[in-house]
């Protein structure tokens, strides 16, 4: 994977897993193991997996997230159980100050920080919020991880860590590297990975009583399909498409923002369309900045799913209040009959 480590040169060694949720999965068991902590720590309104860990302040309501400085942590499904509202410890999103003050009072106990660089792949971190994260983070022994899987390629070839020169401690990516195929990666910091190398005699599977080692001497990771090599195969064509054509992805999806925004605009309709690279989402607001969840959750919802709707019955589907994703399958054709669906549905609805 040579030409996949000169993109992600902070991935020094790697593992791969089935899915981006297995990648964010491991990424907390390496840094568990790793640091001797276990609880952990991540960012109110990000999302890393459907498993009851993670599964904490995604989209919580506002009525009951508590202190915007200090979220309260809450369940995003039945069936969650408390012990992870105690062990999973949620943070502002682009408050440095706050982050700071909460993660020194937990030092003891965080063995990780994990985050999506960019939330929802469209919310862009602030750079002093990322280098202040990440020197934190080191001094206080606290695993930094970055969850990719939205901004693998579709922020530039070298993700969100290029883009904010920062080298987490580890990083976890989804199925972009498979080319849509499922597959996950999971990738940093030598020592920290060696964790789980296969250095002892025995792991969950050997029943042979090893008087060297026993399972909890190990970290244990095992996955029939880890590693397919067809879906790798597909993944390094997809790499090879991108290296080629993925500036011009960027320039058009540029363009399409450039032209909703003027189009709005002119109906005299609060929008902005935020995000970088490839990745963008129309949001109804008249906020300065979108910097975190709480922002988000004053743009106009109702307004932006209706025009969902309309789309749909035009021919575009997205799916409703999601981001856009654009892609080397989006030409020049479909932005155009994207715009023009876009106008006749504004003036239906905005006549």
């Amino acid at each position: 994977m040579w030409c996949f480590q000169q993109y992600y040169p902070s991935m020094e060694l790697l593992r791969y897993t089935n899915s981006g949720t297995e990648a964010t999965l491991l990424a907390l068991r390496l840094a568990a193991a790793y640091t001797g902590k276990y609880k952990v720590a991540k960012f109110e309104g990000h999302y890393h997996g459907g498993y009851d860990q993670m599964l904490v302040s995604v989209s919580p309501s506002i009525e009951k997230a508590g202190p915007e400085k200090e979220p309260f942590s809450l369940p995003d499904s039945k069936g969650i159980d408390p012990y992870h509202l105690e062990h999973t410890i949620v943070l502002p999103f682009n408050d440095l100050e706050s982050c700071e003050s909460i993660l020194r009072k937990h030092q003891d106990e965080i063995g990780a920080l994990v985050l999506e660089p960019i939330q929802g792949g469209f919310i862009p971190a602030e750079q002093e919020f990322m280098d202040g994260i990440r020197s934190l983070t080191k001094q206080l022994g606290i695993v930094l991880i970055f969850d990719e899987v939205k901004t693998c390629f579709r922020v530039g070839l070298g993700g969100a860590q290029a883009l904010y020169r920062i080298k987490p401690d580890l990083t976890a990516l989804g199925k972009v590297i498979g080319g849509g195929y499922p597959i996950g990666v999971v990738g940093g910091n030598r020592e920290i990975m060696m964790t789980s190398a296969p250095v002892a005699a025995a792991d969950v599977f050997d029943a042979s009583q090893s008087k060297r080692s026993s399972a909890q001497d190990v970290l244990f990771h095992s996955g029939t399909y880890n590693g397919h090599p067809m879906i790798l195969a597909a993944g390094l064509a997809t790499m090879n498409v991108l290296e080629k054509e993925s500036e011009m992805v960027f320039s058009r999806t540029e363009e399409l923002k450039q032209e909703l925004e003027s189009m709005f605009q002119k109906k005299n309709i609060p929008m902005k369309a935020i995000g970088i690279g490839s990745i963008f989402s129309v949001v109804l607001t008249n906020k300065e900045n979108i910097r975190n969840y709480r922002d988000l959750q004053e743009a106009d919802f109702l307004t932006r799913r209706d025009i969902d709707f309309y789309l749909l019955n035009e021919g575009i589907y997205t799916k409703p209040l999601n981001r856009y994703s654009l892609s080397t399958a989006h030409t020049n054709e479909v932005i155009q009959k994207t715009i023009l669906a876009y106008e006749r549905v504004l003036n239906k609805l905005f006549a």
